[in-house]
């Protein structure tokens, strides 16, 4: 009986080491991932946050550009309103993704001009007819411009880190 009663106890004795050594590991290993997961989220939240400076530093010049040059004051009063062209792009800048967003060149009476738009806004643009309006000036862009989304618009413009 005693020698039962030994092999008992030692393998419970056994038993609870090895319940007490997986419970050690366990809780060391909640530690770790705990502190791993804060890394990452801090790394994440560093992330967004110079995504969001890098897309504020996008400039939208097309509407300020298409604006100025169909009220350009210096034309007689009915040639004050934006042409076809220039409503095309104004209406066909939304965007949800830079997917979305391409360049165009658009030839104008007296100049080309490169803008950004949506690929709707650009098929469009395509398949009507020239535009001989004048549109005053074209949007000058950084040598570093690159296309984006910005606040759901394509635009065209630089990007500083």
């Amino acid at each position: 009986m005693v020698k039962w009663l030994t092999i008992t106890l030692i393998a419970v004795v056994a038993f609870i080491t090895i319940l007490l050594g997986l419970g050690y590991l366990l809780k060391e290993h909640e530690i770790s991932t705990t502190q791993l997961k804060q890394e990452l989220d801090q790394e994440r939240a560093l992330l967004k946050a110079k995504e969001a400076r890098k897309q504020q530093t996008f400039e939208t010049i097309i509407e300020r550009t298409l604006i100025d040059g169909a009220t350009n004051t210096s034309l007689p009063a009915a040639e004050n309103f934006p042409s076809i062209k220039q409503e095309i792009l104004i209406k066909n800048l939304t965007c949800s993704s830079v997917k979305q967003c391409v360049l165009v060149d658009i030839n104008f009476a007296d100049l080309q001009c490169r803008f950004a738009v949506n690929t709707i806004g650009a098929s469009i643009l395509a398949k009507s007819a020239d535009d001989l309006s004048s549109v005053g000036k074209c949007p000058t862009y950084p040598k570093n411009s690159q296309l984006g989304c910005l606040n759901n618009i394509c635009s065209f413009g630089s990007i500083n880190n």
